[in-house]
This record gives structure tokens, sequence and C-alpha cells, in this order.
């Protein structure tokens, strides 16, 4: 039987990396958020965006920061960040962004560009869901993070979401075992990130029933346990449940779902 693929912690921890060796132009505090930046974003907007993810992974999944600090550290363009990273992080060559545990201190690498705030939401998400919990599923964590790159008031009316509703009624539709026999965050492409945000709007959108499992999985991880894919866990605890991705995936509905059912 194929296990599911698992992000602890202790793979992405390393030595300290020393924010003083570079100039930066912008530095500032929000909460337990220190921002190193080469140049000058908007902070208001990038704070707010903090304080969006922040509360949304609450809300929806009991999901809070452990107060550890987060370090923001923005490069000025992609030569200056793949050449601060290049003998720290080499795989951050491949990304516009990437989050690094470094002991109890989780960073947040990335560079300006149009995509910036997309970036550091779904860095912050990881940086948010593995403060919480001890590991997560790649294709979950993954999901999660894509997931809140958009900020809520514009999920409905996305292009991703157009997108995949159209790709669905054409017969599309995401296998979540597939996702779950994933080896890798190296073995994942563009499909599977996507295949991963469905499927986690799927569980966050289609009923309370599907949030209801999400939070409980959830929880349990938090809770030490180890209760295995996902698929199965859901099959254990509401035999059928998953069935609903043959409707749902069609009409694909995104909308705030509510956390009332989440497990006390």
């Amino acid at each position: 039987m194929l296990s599911c693929p698992l992000i602890p912690l202790f793979l992405i921890a390393g030595s300290f990396l020393h924010v003083g060796e570079t100039p930066w132009l912008v530095q500032e505090r929000h909460h337990n958020i220190e921002l190193y930046a080469q140049f000058s974003p908007d902070v208001a907007v990038l704070w707010r965006n903090m304080d969006e993810v922040g509360e949304e992974l609450k809300t929806l999944l009991d999901v809070s920061s452990s107060g550890e600090p987060v370090q923001i550290i923005l490069f000025r363009d992609q030569a200056s960040y793949w050449r601060y990273l290049a003998a720290r992080i080499p795989q951050a060559r491949l990304r516009k962004a990437i989050y690094y545990r470094n002991g109890n201190i989780s960073q947040i690498y990335a560079y300006q560009s149009r995509s910036l705030i997309t970036d550091v939401r779904h860095e912050m998400t990881h940086a948010l869901l593995h403060q919480h919990l001890p590991f997560l599923p790649l294709w979950l964590d993954e999901g999660i993070a894509e997931y809140m790159e958009e900020p809520a008031h514009v999920r409905t009316a996305s292009n991703r979401l157009k997108t995949a509703r159209w790709k669905s009624r054409t017969g599309w539709r995401p296998s979540l075992k597939s996702l779950e026999a994933i080896p890798s965050a190296d073995a994942m492409d563009a499909a599977d990130y996507r295949d991963s945000w469905a499927w986690t709007c799927l569980l966050l959108n289609e009923s309370p029933e599907t949030l209801k499992l999400l939070q409980l999985y959830l929880a349990r991880i938090h809770q030490g346990e180890a209760p295995g894919p996902f698929s199965r866990f859901a099959e254990g605890q509401n035999p059928g449940s998953l069935t609903r991705a043959n409707s749902y995936f069609p009409k694909f509905v995104i909308r705030v779902a509510s956390g009332s059912s989440r497990e006390r």
C-alpha cells in the first residue's frame, strides 16, 4: 500500500541565515512578523494580507500561529534573490518564493514582482501550517497554500476558478489517490498543484460534512496522532463522503465556509 507523503518540520531546518549580510531599505515589525526588504513594498497591504491569511486559517481550520518569529525577506529582483540564496537554499532557483524553517524561525523569501502578495500569502500559509502541525500530507500542505493565495473576496470571480469549472465540465476529475501517492515536492508539477487546490476547494466548500472532515483530520495531527492518508481517514469517519466529488467538480462552487463545526 502506498503511504501518504508527509512534510516533517525537520526536513526544512537548517543553519541560521543572517539577514544582516545584506543592506535592507525597509525593516519593520508587525506582531511576531519581521520584514526585511531591499525595496519599498506597500507595507500596509502586506500586513493586511498577512492578517487575512492568519484570520482565515483560524476561522476555517482552527490553525493558528505559535507566536514564534516569522521573517519575510524580500529582494529587489530575481537576480538578487538567487544570488543570496544560491549557497543556502539551492532549490530557491526553481521558485519565485520559498518557505524555510530555520530552528524556531519561519522564513519567507521572495522578490519584487507583480505576484509578490500572492507569493507571500502562499508561503505565509505554509509557515502557519507548520507552526501549528508537526507534519502534513504534501498535497494538502500545497492545496491549502494555493487556496489561500487569493483573498476570500476575489475567489468566486477568479480566472483560476473559471478555468477549473470549464475543465471539470469537459470531464476533468482530479484524483485524490494520485495526489496522496506523490513521493516528494520535487515530483509535483503544475497539474498536481492545480489538483491539490481543487480538492482543497471541495473539502472547504462542498458541505459542512466535508469541512468537518478536514477540520477533524488537522485536529488529530495537531494532537500528535498520525491519521494516515486523508482518503482512508475520510472513508472511516464518513463512508461515501468523498464520492461527492462527482457532483462537486462540474459546478465548482467556492464560498466562505463556516468554522462553526470545528472540533471542540
